[in-house]
């Protein structure tokens, strides 16, 4: 029987090609003021901060507003605590497969606090933060086996696109719904070398330790994709920025460490390449995936989508991983974990969540 990322990762271009037409059409039918939007802030826990991240750049380059993106406790505790007079300014975005994550939803009861426009997206519209929301955009799931999640971020990254697009002129946002029409096609002629790379890959390690880099919007794949290996097959994982891995990791022992690095072809180019040199120079084992997008895509749109399309080879490493290895997603909740409210003892929906004057006025 097939694990649920593999069944994920095959169902991964039709959920693509069907949901973008969904997307597209709740965007558009948004009720939001769109001239009083200023500065986006996207937030999530997870694969949805990572979500957020990979969407950074199409809200600011495409859309052009003032962009934000980052974690659930650092938006919640951080940031919108001190928007101040732009809060009315700013359409808070909060991502939440379940809409039930603590953090997230927390930050967005902060918003409505401030007068910040709320934005709820979510796959569960009768959840905490879809009734928290000023608004929500509900991202819609077929039926697949639990495990780690591939569709919800997709269906996140998704409805963050159709988002830009609402807020875009026109003709940017037909230059961005054109490129999203023609993605699968794309897809699906670049997919195969990057799940072979994948599979190849895992079958190659001895030590499971690895590490993901990008830069840009690739920085978020790179999140993704270190989530996937640990939540799949526990093994230890993370990601870097490109450029702190020529500060840090590349110090690191043993030499032949484990090293993806994944690639848009955008701006940080020229320092991939010098990184690519740098690792194969002191041994790592080294993988490379490169997305280079359609033939006719402006380079800003091709970068920007990267992340639609660069968590192909390192799912398809972190579903052989756990193959070879046997591991059971999540390690089972086993050890004190517990699969209620998503781990147990984290307390991922559990938390106690605070209110703008509690963290505005911390106690000495």
């Amino acid at each position: 029987m097939q694990e649920s990322l593999t069944i994920q990762i095959e169902m991964a271009v039709g959920y693509i090609t069907e949901f973008w037409k969904t997307a597209s059409n709740q965007a558009s039918h948004l009720a939001m003021e769109d001239g009083s939007v200023r500065k986006v802030v996207l937030y999530g826990s997870g694969d949805s901060h990572h979500a957020a991240l990979g969407l950074e750049m199409i809200f600011r380059t495409l859309a052009n507003r003032q962009v934000q993106a980052g974690s659930s406790m650092y938006v919640s505790r951080y940031l919108v605590p001190d928007l101040g007079e732009t809060s009315q300014e700013t359409l808070l975005v909060g991502i939440s497969s379940s809409g039930e994550v603590a953090r997230t939803v927390e930050a967005l009861e902060m918003g409505n606090e401030i007068g910040a426009q709320t934005l709820a997206v979510t796959s569960n519209i009768e959840s905490t933060l879809a009734r928290t929301a000023g608004n929500v955009l509900p991202v819609e799931l077929p039926d697949f086996p639990s495990g780690p999640g591939l569709l919800s971020y997709l269906g996140s990254m998704l409805m963050g696109y159709a988002l830009a697009a609402r807020l875009c002129d026109d003709a940017s946002a037909q230059r961005l719904a054109e490129v999203l029409e023609a993605l699968p096609v794309i897809l699906e002629r670049w997919m195969p070398d990057q799940l072979e790379l994948g599979r190849r890959f895992a079958n190659e390690v001895q030590d499971g330790t690895c590490v993901m880099v990008g830069g840009g919007p690739a920085y978020a794949s790179a999140l993704f994709g270190a989530a996937k290996v640990i939540e799949a097959a526990g093994e230890r994982a993370w990601a870097q920025e490109l450029e702190e891995w020529a500060h840090l990791e590349y110090f690191c022992e043993p030499a032949n460490m484990t090293t993806w690095i994944l690639n848009a072809d955008g701006r940080c180019r020229s320092r991939e390449v010098e990184v690519i040199n740098a690792a194969q120079t002191i041994g790592r084992r080294l993988a490379v995936s490169s997305w280079d997008g359609g033939e006719e895509w402006h380079p800003l749109l091709r970068e920007s989508l990267s992340p639609l399309a660069l968590w192909v080879a390192p799912t398809a490493y972190a579903a052989e991983r756990s193959k070879l290895l046997d591991a059971v997603p999540f390690r089972g909740f086993r050890g004190g974990r517990d699969p209620r409210e998503g781990g147990g003892a984290s307390r991922i929906r559990s938390s106690q969540r605070q209110d703008l004057h509690s963290i505005l006025h911390q106690p000495d």
